[in-house]
């Protein structure tokens, strides 16, 4: 994670314990794993697919860095200009996912899952009504000549699961309010508002919204640290649902499309905490 809002995102205080509610690539956890060697992890997602991949990382790393690197192998004989023919062999691989997943050892699907993320359009998770609500993300520019995938840094995400994580859920956002403790700091970062991410098949609406700022000031009264990052969009949505909480606004750059185009965005990141930078700003006013 690229400390996009500094010292802003860590309370000014000791816990032991960092809940990470929607998960998804691990960026935060991470970030915050490389630098608070003392602290114990619970993540979540509510996307089953993914959770299945990092149990099975956990568990079966060397079946699981295995099976990727045949697909990437495999991958690389096709020449880097033949782009019909790599995807041809990626949508393969999609559509094998999507249509015979219950006949494949679990470790194996999760490796296809994670080779296509590797080489998908974008980054992105997308559905669609062929592929019954699993991921079926088109491939992506599949121009790389040499070898891609970091195995080692799986095998370094399988041992801090095993070693730092406490546990792995795989369920709705509000669930992860039973950790909520004076020692922990949950963190939010949802599908922002405004924005086409998909959660479930109904998206991420207001309504989701708002339970969230219910369960982070659920949160606050048991005194653990809570913190959200989301999106301004001029309505006065923060103020009125979490106006009890300091909501810091940052000027962010969003690209659209391959790149071509950026769209200038308010991001917010609501916290009912004080901060170092807040010790430190108190220096100078």
């Amino acid at each position: 994670m690229k400390d996009k809002y500094g010292l802003a995102f860590w309370p000014n205080k000791e816990f032991n314990l960092f809940v990470d509610a929607f998960y998804g690539s691990g960026a935060v956890t991470h970030w915050v794993a490389d630098r608070y060697p003392n602290v114990e992890f619970v993540i979540n997602d509510y996307n089953k697919e993914l959770i299945t991949l990092y149990k099975n990382l956990r568990d079966e790393p060397e079946w699981f860095c295995n099976r990727v690197w045949e697909l990437e192998k495999d991958y690389l004989t096709i020449p880097s200009d033949d782009y019909e023919s790599r995807a041809a062999y990626y949508t393969s691989l999609k559509m094998s996912y999507i249509n015979d997943y219950q006949d494949m050892k679990s470790t194996d699907e999760s490796a296809m899952l994670y080779f296509m993320m590797k080489t998908n359009f974008n980054g992105w998770w997308k559905t669609y009504n062929y592929s019954n609500g699993r991921y079926a993300t088109p491939p992506g520019t599949v121009s790389h000549r040499d070898l891609f995938i970091d195995y080692q840094l799986l095998r370094e995400t399988s041992e801090f699961f095993k070693e730092r994580v406490r546990c792995i859920m795989n369920d709705d956002f509000a669930a992860v309010g039973l950790k909520a403790n004076s020692k922990a700091y949950l963190y939010f970062d949802p599908p922002y508002r405004d924005s086409t991410t998909e959660y479930t098949t109904d998206g991420f609406a207001d309504v989701d919204q708002v339970r969230l700022c219910e369960l982070m000031k659920h949160c606050d009264q048991l005194g653990a640290s809570v913190s959200m990052s989301n999106k301004e969009v001029g309505d006065g949505f923060w103020q009125q649902h979490l106006n009890d909480m300091e909501i810091l606004e940052y000027d962010a750059q969003y690209t659209a499309g391959r790149g071509t185009t950026t769209n200038n965005v308010v991001e917010v990141l609501i916290r009912n905490f004080k901060s170092e930078q807040s010790a430190l700003e108190a220096l100078f006013n």
